[in-house]
């Protein structure tokens, strides 16, 4: 049993709603219902939820609020209830959009409070999952849209006052500070659910998050996962940093093990309050950036101890460094673009053994004569004397910028 845009619209209308567009749509599956009051949530969007919102975060730009009908529409979603003031100047030209693709839309009237058009809904959902098996996914569901409305909101700086924080934080029961994120990627994660239905998908991802509450075991209440695509999010209480290093390993191993996919893990700085979640968790974006570096060699990397890598990264979106990087490599990289040849592979395996020939031929597989071949052709092109040290250490700088520029 499910409910369609069709009843959620009859519990709507009877509360004052009307329905702007999308009438061919009307038999889509609802299966959640979503509150959405911040700009790109594309990341977050999942097929049969019906997405309610004032429309305020898309005020002022008509392209925020197109696209974000082009984006539900893509995802699949089953309808967006909306008001109409913050986006009233662009609501013609919304619901033809919404029209061309037949996406339903139902406008609220400005007094509805959002509550009451909520509990109606959820009350309906719950009716119509009446097992004991539907009714606990719901309540998994629920938990973690909770989870992720915090997360954002939390990201967002919605959330300005401590006592809120506090307050909705242990409501989640989410870990006391001092707290870390890790971000654990999962390289099979993406390529394991293509061409599986959204439902399947969803079982796959909660496999996943299983597995880390396992193996994070006798702190799974002091933890909160979060998923999106191939990343897997997870706050926990912090220790001293080699009980970390050794309990994270443990999860990353476990995880591997398990799957067989390749698990690389980002772990930020301590978070001493919630309030500074969005310094924390970019901490930890940052170091799941830096492992991703196969020339870090670490599979486990904290933002702390991330030192020389930290600082590249930090300076890599920079134009200067982008003039750096064009200025010692595009001659190369053209040259191995137009001769299909591998001088740019030669000279990172070079610098990676601090310009030792014996064995940057055999790492490479190579030849001696063959290398120094290469060798003179690099030197060429770049201008460097490749017996250089201090050449060396110019190429391998604009060589690692350019992997994080490649990661952007």
């Amino acid at each position: 049993m499910a409910i369609t845009v069709k009843d959620v619209f009859e519990i709507a209308q009877a509360k004052g709603c009307t329905l702007a567009a999308g009438k061919e749509r009307l038999g889509r599956v609802v299966r959640y219902i979503d509150c959405m009051e911040i700009p790109d949530m594309e990341a977050w969007m999942r097929p049969n939820v019906l997405y309610i919102t004032t429309g305020y975060a898309y005020s002022g730009t008509k392209q925020g609020i197109m696209d974000l009908i082009r984006s539900l529409n893509a995802a699949k979603a089953a309808a967006l209830v909306i008001k109409s003031r913050f986006i009233g100047q662009y609501l013609q030209d919304v619901l033809k959009l919404a029209e061309e693709f037949q996406f339903p839309i139902i406008i609220m009237p400005e007094e509805l409070a959002f509550v009451e058009l909520n509990y109606a809904v959820m009350e309906a959902l719950v009716k119509s999952q009446n097992d004991d098996v539907m009714k606990s996914r719901f309540e998994k569901y629920n938990r973690r849209e909770s989870d992720k409305k915090l997360f954002i909101d939390l990201l967002a700086g919605n959330i300005t006052c401590e006592e809120e924080c506090d307050h909705r934080t242990a409501k989640q029961k989410w870990p006391k500070p001092a707290y870390r994120v890790i971000i654990l990627e999962a390289s099979g994660f993406r390529e394991g659910i293509k061409g599986l239905s959204e439902e399947e998908s969803d079982r796959e991802r909660e496999k996943t998050e299983q597995l880390m509450r396992e193996a994070i075991g006798a702190e799974k209440n002091a933890s909160v996962i979060l998923s999106n695509n191939n990343l897997f999010l997870c706050l926990l209480q912090s220790r001293t940093q080699d009980q970390e290093q050794k309990h994270f390993e443990k999860i990353r191993l476990y995880i591997s093990e398990m799957t067989g996919w390749d698990v690389l893990i980002g772990v930020s700085g301590e978070g001493s309050s919630y309030q500074e979640f969005p310094k924390v968790y970019q901490g930890a974006l940052d170091a799941l950036e830096i492992a991703r570096n196969r020339e870090i060699g670490q599979k486990i990397v904290f933002i702390e101890k991330a030192g020389y890598w930290k600082l590249l990264k930090e300076i890599s979106g920079q134009f200067v460094c982008r003039e750096y990087v064009t200025e010692k490599l595009n001659a190369l990289i053209q040259f191995d673009k137009e001769n299909d040849s591998n001088l740019l592979e030669t000279l990172e395996t070079l610098v990676n053994h601090l310009g030792a020939r014996n064995t940057t031929a055999t790492s490479l597989y190579l030849h001696r004569n063959t290398l120094m071949y290469r060798i003179k052709k690099i030197e060429y092109l770049t201008g460097y004397n490749l017996s250089d040290p201090n050449s060396i250490l110019e190429l391998a700088l604009a060589l690692r910028l350019r992997r994080f520029m490649q990661q952007v």
